[in-house]
């Protein structure tokens, strides 16, 4: 009896635990995600990629643009995210200077995830990691950051489900 009990609390606790995510609906990222608008990002001056408009920053040229992303994204049942980003970056005055695709792998446990795109060297282009929060069903919410690159670029963001 005793442990009939004792499998009867932990299954109900586990079961408390592990409800609030279930709750909250389908967590799956697979689909497409958009920017509603262009969000801005820092990234360091290069001679290659000149455009922006300069920021004050303690000795180095930051430039700031704005970027649109669409991630296409495909989750699989244990939480492993392969997907592809198609950009495009665009200077203080509106106009596109940059735009790419790039391949997307990443993670995602239910709330929160992350997502890496190689650096593309020949257009000289930063890795990206990604670090994000589902809000609701249908909104992302992150910064970006580089990883791979000796140029330094910070970006936060908002996508929608398409």
């Amino acid at each position: 009896m005793r442990d009939y009990v004792l499998s009867s609390v932990l299954s109900v606790v586990f079961f408390l635990c592990i409800q609030p995510a279930y709750a909250q609906g389908n967590k799956s990222l697979s689909g497409t995600w958009v920017t509603e608008k262009p969000v801005v990002y820092l990234v360091e001056y290069t001679e290659v990629h000149p455009q922006g408009e300069t920021i004050a920053n303690n000795g180095i040229q930051i430039l700031e643009r704005t970027a649109t992303l669409e991630w296409t994204l495909e989750q699989r049942p244990d939480g492993l995210i392969t997907g592809v980003n198609n950009w495009a970056a665009f200077d203080e005055s509106g106009t596109k200077v940059f735009e790419g695709q790039e391949a997307l792998l990443g993670f995602f446990d239910g709330q929160a995830g992350m997502l890496s795109e190689p650096a593309d060297e020949a257009d000289q282009t930063a890795q990206i990691n990604f670090e994000f929060e589902l809000k609701g069903q249908n909104k992302i919410k992150g910064f970006a950051y580089n990883v791979g690159s000796v140029k330094l670029l910070a970006m936060r963001f908002e996508l929608v489900r398409k």
